[in-house]
C-alpha cells in the first residue's frame, strides 16, 4: 500500500498488509496523511469516524462514497468490544482510517484504550488489515505513547511549535523498517499535506 504523499511513500515504501501506521500529533493536525491513504486506495477503504468527520468527508469528492462506521450511530465510546468487532468483520486486505483514538481517549483511561488497540493489532495481522490511525500527543504521557508506538510498524510525527507570532509546523517518519528521518516543514494547502524542506 503507498499513502499517496510521494515525499512519504519514498521513505516508507510499500506498506504490507498486516502493519499498523501510526500518527502522532497535535489535535487533528495533519490528519490529511490519513485521508490520502483513504484517496489512494479507496477501492479496499473504510474509515471509523466521529459524526464531524463524517461531515468532512462529504465534503471530498473521491471519499464521498467511501464505507464509514460512525461512532455514536454504529458504535458507541463504552462498547469497545463493538468496534473491534466491526474491524473483525472487515473483509481480508481493507484499509482502514482510524480516526477514533481521539475520542475514546477522552472516554476511557489510556491503559484501556492501550488494551483496546492491543487487540486491534492483533485482528489488523489476523485479517491482514493496513490501518492507519492518528492519536493526539497530548492525551497521553511518554510511557503510554510509546507503548502505542510499539504496536505500530510505522510512526509518523507531527509537531508544531510557536515561536512569537510564528508557528512553525513540522514532519517527520519516527519508525519504520526503512529507518527514520529528520524533521522537514509542512504546511496544509487546499486541503492536502504539502512536505518541504528540512528543518535545521
Amino acid at each position: 500500500m503507498k499513502i499517496g504523499i510521494s515525499e512519504l511513500d519514498e521513505v516508507l515504501g510499500e506498506i504490507e498488509e498486516g502493519n499498523i501506521l501510526l500518527l502522532e500529533t497535535i489535535g487533528t493536525l495533519g490528519e490529511e496523511v490519513i485521508l490520502e491513504m483513504l484517496k489512494e486506495n479507496k477501492e479496499n477503504a473504510v474509515a471509523f469516524v466521529t459524526k464531524k468527520m463524517r461531515d468532512r468527508f462529504k465534503e471530498i469528492p473521491e471519499l464521498t462514497k467511501l464505507k464509514l462506521i460512525v461512532l455514536g450511530e454504529e458504535v458507541f465510546p463504552a462498547e469497545l468490544y463493538a468496534i473491534s468487532f466491526k474491524l473483525r468483520n472487515l473483509f481480508e486486505g481493507a484499509h482502514v482510517g482510524f480516526f477514533l483514538l481521539h475520542p475514546l481517549l477522552v472516554f476511557h483511561p489510556p491503559t484501556t484504550v492501550y488494551k483496546f488497540f492491543s487487540e486491534i493489532a492483533l485482528i489488523v495481522q489476523e485479517k491482514k488489515v493496513v490501518l492507519t490511525a492518528i492519536i493526539d500527543k497530548r492525551l497521553v504521557d511518554e510511557r503510554i505513547l510509546a507503548m502505542f508506538e510499539n504496536l505500530a510498524t510505522y510512526v509518523i510525527d507531527i509537531v508544531e511549535v510557536v515561536e512569537g507570532f510564528k508557528i512553525r509546523r513540522g514532519i517527520r517518519v519516527k519508525k519504520s523498517p526503512k529507518g527514520g528521518t529528520g524533521f522537514y516543514k509542512f504546511e496544509i494547502r487546499n486541503g492536502e499535506l504539502v512536505i518541504g524542506e528540512p528543518i535545521e
